[in-house]
């Protein structure tokens, strides 16, 4: 790739190109030169100037890049130290010169010259050639042209991107990743079987550790086994007859239980005795008449005895009536019921409580 200087009435139609004001301007032919000049920007002509060549072809390779192709099919002999580009209004846009020979040119053999040419900034569309019928730019993305092939030592670098891969060098790449993957694919295998030959004999000895414990019941719970299989575990419920004998100590007392129990809470009510063994708590009001025996009903009549009942109460009030409060007739006490006197002048309220089977 060689630098071209690109002369001042070159960079004029190039700004004028770039800015719109002309058409993107035409590169129509190359000079040549076998001698080497000084480049610089005042240049109007090629110094030395053995011959033109109008066969000249190009394309944008890249936004800054230009390749350009010219041939010479004549049977002239040179040596090739300076060219320069020329447009179609005879101006000399760029020009390149060197002290030794670009190429050789010999009388039996064509020269063909093929220069990819870098411009320091983006001149895509801004340049075209007038001949286009032969050009052999270097092969990009979005252009078609010549391309070197990779070595295999190229190929797994994988930094090149400048030479093509062929379908034997990927065969040969892809065989060797394919093998190291393999490799790779078999080590991890191996050490996942060990892994996993491992971990299944630790699970075995955990699972046999395991099976060989044993969960069985204790107190009210009754089942359960060693961890072969599932087990269940029990607790009995209490009945409510169980609840009323007070005599089970193998069972256990539910919410559901307790609220079968015959019970009546209210003013004058009744309520069994958990754990009593069959004992029945019973209350009531009634009203002891004055000057007499009064006798009031329980709730509920105790099924086999009466074994206590404390009534209590007051007097109707007054200084006579402070020491005649009534009592409780012994002798009237049974499973229904039982009776007081009183020897007050007026009637009173009365209070009581019972306990019986």
């Amino acid at each position: 790739m060689i630098q071209l200087m690109i002369t001042t009435a070159g960079l004029d139609a190039l700004v004028n190109a770039g800015s719109g004001a002309t058409e993107p301007i035409r590169i129509v032919s190359v000079g040549l030169s076998a001698s080497h000049f000084v480049m610089a920007p005042t240049l109007t002509a090629v110094p030395g100037e053995i011959k033109r060549l109008t066969s000249v072809s190009g394309q944008s390779a890249s936004e800054t890049i230009i390749h350009m192709t010219a041939q010479d099919t004549s049977a002239d002999i040179y040596d090739l130290r300076g060219l320069g580009l020329y447009l179609e209004d005879g101006t000399l846009f760029a020009a390149y010169s060197q002290a030794e020979p670009i190429v050789r040119k010999v009388s039996i053999a064509f020269f063909l010259l093929a220069l990819d040419v870098a411009f320091a900034n983006a001149v895509q569309g801004e340049i075209v050639f007038g001949d286009t019928s032969f050009l052999l730019p270097p092969a990009t993305e979005t252009v078609k042209g010549s391309i070197e092939i990779a070595t295999a030592a190229e190929a797994a670098a994988g930094t090149d991107h400048e030479r093509a891969i062929t379908p034997l060098t990927l065969q040969q790449r892809l065989a060797t990743l394919s093998q190291a993957l393999n490799a790779a694919i078999a080590a991890l295998a191996a050490e996942t079987d060990a892994y996993l030959s491992a971990l299944a004999s630790g699970v075995d000895a955990l699972l046999a550790a395991l099976v060989g414990r044993t969960i069985t019941g204790g107190g009210l719970v009754t089942g359960g086994g060693d961890l072969s299989a599932s087990r269940v575990l029990t607790v009995p419920r209490a009945t409510v007859a169980d609840l009323v004998a007070g005599t089970s100590n193998d069972v256990a007392i539910t919410p559901l239980i307790l609220a079968g129990m015959t019970k009546y809470l209210g003013q004058n009510g009744y309520c069994p005795i958990p754990g009593g063994q069959g004992l029945m708590l019973q209350w009531g009001r009634f009203t002891a008449s004055s000057n007499s025996t009064s006798s009031t009903l329980f709730p509920l009549a105790f099924p086999s005895a009466c074994l206590a009942v404390v009534p209590a109460g007051g007097v109707s009030g007054g200084a006579d009536s402070q020491d005649n409060p009534p009592v409780l007739v012994e002798s009237s006490i049974s499973l229904t019921g039982f009776s007081v006197f009183s020897a007050d002048d007026s009637s009173a309220g009365m209070r009581y409580i019972a306990v019986g089977l």
